[in-house]
């Protein structure tokens, strides 16, 4: 028999971004305009920005990394606030895959922003003029270490597994703890499932009723893309989530944004759909 618990279907995630943020709190030059102005010592701070704002690979570094960091959201379900994220093993190899062609990119980019980064430099002290200080700026090695893009993964914690020398009753309680966050954890991980269906539901029901309002083609794209992703993020294998996925990708996916453009009986049923949808979710969402 096939072991259906939440430690054999998935396991933990926590995906590390690190970036530079290329600015740098004058602490002289803060103090002088709080002054001039007769205002507190704390009443404002000057924060300079050491690139100038064409510099477009770092741009392109830090959106990466932005883009990275939303897609990891996305293919993952909440579970701490401490940066777990549970990853359901049914979608390790899509999420593997996704993560070594994000290291590549990113590495890649870092390497035209480090080719970049003395021009840029050269560039900030035009800009800056008596405001620059060479002290701002790190030296190569130490700013490329300030770019990192790693993940560490862990089980599920479970009950059972402890192995530490206290008494049967202290080991009991918190294998008891254990169960009841790892309980709590999963129901979280699964309405934040539920909530994405939701979301989605709702914009286009809102979007899609006024016959005037614009939308992009993204309100049918984003639904088909997180119905895709649900289908291997529905750790619990909840049926009625399941059914309500592939309701929501028959129902408000099947005509292409243009049709939903041009057709008004088209977007209206497609609307009325999504009304119907969100009223039948509403029990679960509750």
């Amino acid at each position: 028999m096939a072991d259906t618990s939440i430690h054999s279907r998935a396991l933990l995630v926590w995906l590390r971004i690190s970036t530079w943020s290329a600015r740098r709190y004058d602490k002289p030059l803060s103090a002088k305009i709080n002054a001039q102005h007769n205002a507190a010592s704390d009443a404002g701070r000057y924060n300079k920005m050491l690139l100038p704002g064409d510099a477009k690979s770092y741009k392109a570094l830090t959106a990466l990394a932005g883009s990275i960091r939303q897609s990891h959201y996305s293919n993952t379900l909440a579970w701490s606030d401490e940066g777990w994220r549970l990853l359901p093993t049914a979608n390790y190899a899509a999420y593997t895959q996704w993560l070594r062609d994000q290291q590549r990119a990113f590495a890649d980019t870092l390497t035209q922003f480090m080719a970049d980064y003395p021009a840029l430099k050269d560039a900030a002290k035009i800009r800056l003029n008596g405001l620059f200080s060479a002290a701002d700026y790190p030296d190569v090695q130490d700013l490329r270490s300030r770019f990192a893009l790693a993940v560490e993964y862990a089980p599920v914690p479970a009950q059972g597994d402890l192995r530490v020398d206290l008494g049967a009753d202290q080991i009991a309680m918190i294998e008891s703890a254990i169960g009841d966050r790892t309980g709590r954890a999963v129901a979280d991980a699964m309405q934040d499932a539920w909530s994405r269906l939701h979301a989605v539901v709702g914009k286009i029901a809102e979007r899609l009723a006024d016959p005037e309002a614009i939308f992009r083609d993204t309100l049918i794209s984003n639904a088909s893309e997180v119905c895709d992703v649900l289908k291997r993020l529905n750790v619990t294998d909840d049926a009625d989530l399941e059914a309500m996925r592939q309701r929501v990708r028959e129902e408000l996916t099947r005509f292409a944004p243009e049709t939903l453009r041009d057709d008004q009986t088209r977007r209206q049923d497609t609307a009325n759909r999504a009304n119907a949808i969100l009223e039948t979710m509403k029990g679960f969402m509750e």
